[in-house]
Order: structure tokens, then sequence, then C-alpha cells
């Protein structure tokens, strides 16, 4: 798949501003929220009768739920809503591409997408996954970042979170790598290559062929997501070739693993990365410079 102008033009010129690190943020989130809607409206069969996300068995995991949620959760459940939010989902994802709009047009769109995500997620239980999770949390802070935009601090707080989000995120898979035997010996991507699920028959032989490659592939995806935290140091440097490494990785993903939506969800933690390390408008959330 092709990294979008935007996210190209982002890693080749680092220092942002304020500004365009929000809209830029929000716009590449925006992309995962839209295919995210799109190829649930084009999977219908997911929720029909035998479907993963069949709502007369999926809602059996919500029995604990005092009625009146569970009347909500069958409304937003019929096939005609669902299709409807769906559609919504994808028009206020695109609005938020068109360059120029309001500031109050991309907090309600902001508002909107982050908002039906939770009233929805019940309904995809089955099939979300880390990229919704993060694209939600990136358009809630921009969502809060728009509505106090003539606050800068408020702002860069808003960037703050997100940066530190994503760095929490790729820290913590690296440091569960590490403790893992079969990542530590270069054996994992061979393993995750074999799945149906994850995997690609002409990539696990190409490392079953190369074993030598294919274990320094696993060790370097092991070493920037723990090393990941120095994007902060030697005021922010760093930064820029962590990123376009990690960038590279999750497009690699895209194509091999077919997680797509990964690709829009961390490039769009991306701008605020390179934000709040790099800027010279950056202050810290509670005050002082970064």
């Amino acid at each position: 798949m092709n990294i979008s102008s935007a996210a190209r033009r982002l890693i080749s010129s680092p220092v942002i501003g304020r500004e365009r690190a929000l809209t830029t943020a929000e716009q590449l989130s925006a992309t995962a929220y839209l295919m995210s809607s799109l190829e649930i409206l084009a999977a219908e069969r997911d929720r029909q009768k035998g479907g993963l996300n069949n709502w007369d068995l999926a809602r059996d995991n919500y029995t604990w739920a005092p009625p009146k949620v569970r009347e909500s959760l069958d409304f937003l459940a019929r096939p005609d809503v669902t299709r409807w939010i769906h559609g919504a989902r994808a028009l206020a994802g695109a609005s938020l591409l068109v360059p120029g709009t309001s500031r109050h047009h991309r907090a309600a769109a902001n508002g909107f997408l982050a908002l039906t995500s939770v009233a929805i997620y019940p309904r995809h239980h089955y099939g979300t996954d880390g990229s919704d999770q993060l694209s939600f949390l990136v358009q809630s802070a921009a969502m809060i970042a728009r509505f106090g935009q003539r606050q800068p601090a408020l702002v860069d707080s808003c960037l703050w979170y997100v940066a530190l989000q994503a760095t929490l995120s790729y820290a913590t898979s690296g440091y569960v790598k590490l403790v893992s035997p079969i990542w530590r010996s270069g054996e994992a991507l061979p393993g995750i290559m074999r799945t149906e699920t994850y995997g690609d028959r002409k990539v696990y032989d190409l490392m079953k062929r190369y074993p030598r490659t294919s274990r320094k592939l696993a060790h370097a995806v092991l070493a920037m997501e723990c090393a990941f935290p120095a994007v902060f140091l030697a005021k922010g440097r760093l930064a820029p070739a962590m990123l376009a490494g990690l960038g590279s990785f999750h497009v690699v993903n895209a194509r091999v693993m077919g997680l797509s939506r990964f690709v829009w969800a961390f490039l769009a933690t991306y701008p605020a990365i390179l934000y709040v390390t790099r800027s010279r408008e950056s202050t810290k959330p509670g005050g002082g410079s970064r």
C-alpha cells in the first residue's frame, strides 16, 4: 500500500508546528476510521447468521448489563442502524481529510468518531484490535484539542498525551517480547508467518531459506520497540529515524500480515511525537518548555 503524501511530508520534514501536528494526526487517524467503517459495511456476512459478529450470539456477552443498556445495544445492533452509523462515520472521517474546515466542524467530527467508537464496540467485539483502540485515543485527544484550540497549553497537553501513549504502546510491546525465549531466539517471525490468520506462505519460505536474516529482522523489531523511549533524548534528534524505521515496519506488516489499519493508526501518533520532541513551540503538560 502507499503512504499518503501527508505522511511522507511528515517524515521528511521532522520539525513541525502545533497546528500542523494536530491536523495531520487527526487526518491520519480519520483515515483509519474511514477504512474501518468501509470494511465493516462491505462485510455484511460477518453480522448475519453464522457470522463472527452475529448479534443473536454476541449479545450473550452482555447479559450482566442493566436492561436499559441491553436495549440500547440491541438498537445499535439492528442492521439498518449499524449501516447508518458506519456510513456517517465514513463521512465524518472523510470530512476531516478536507483542508480548511472550521475548528468547530473538526471538533464535532472528532467527537462523533470517538463517541460512536464507544457505542458500537460491543457490536463489533470480535475483530477489533489495537488499531481501533489507538485511533480512539488519538481522535478523543484531537476532539479536546479542537474544543480548546485557543489555549495552546491545552493543545500541547493533548499532543503530549498522544506521544506518551504511543511510546507506552511501542515500549510495552518490546518489553513483553523481550521476556519471550521465542522472540529472543529469533524464531517468532517464522512462527507468525506459518499461521493462517497473519501468515504468508512466500514470506515463510524465504525466512526458512534465510534463517540468519530472519533472526536479524526479529531482533531489529525487538530493539526498535524496546528503545523507542529514546525519541525523547538528544532533543529529539533520534525521533525521525526511529519513526521512519517503525513506520516502514507497519507498512510491511500491512502487506504481509494484512494489518493495514495499523499503518494509519500508528502514523497518526507520529506528528505528536515529532512536535513534543522537536518543536520549540511545545510546552510540557504542566507548563514550561520541552
